[in-house]
């Protein structure tokens, strides 16, 4: 399965984000790409977020990302493609594909 680098802006707990990142080095949930705004809940795709490093102190984030599933859109991991991870109706996350 492919998988890419990403940039992660993890959203504050004051601005409805998790009270921290996920402990761990992988976290997996379902992201909603740029191109989905308006129909990402019709056919979403959870992604496996893998770091090998903390968040720095402004909750920014390098890491890997990949579907969880084989069969996922991969044409969606391209460079500069935008997406949000979302718990729920929640956004967690920011990033980007670098």
């Amino acid at each position: 399965m492919k998988t890419v680098s990403a940039k992660l802006q993890w959203v504050p707990p004051e601005k409805g984000g998790r009270q921290a990142p996920p402990l761990g080095s992988r976290y997996s949930t379902v992201a909603r790409f740029k191109q989905q705004q308006d129909t990402w809940y019709e056919e979403a795709w959870s992604l496996v977020v893998e770091w090998s490093e903390l968040p720095d102190v402004s909750l920014v984030h390098h890491v890997n990302v990949r579907f969880l599933v084989e069969n996922a859109p991969e044409s969606l991991l391209v460079m500069g493609n935008s997406f949000e991870l979302m718990e729920g109706a929640r956004v967690v996350a920011v990033g980007v594909i670098v």
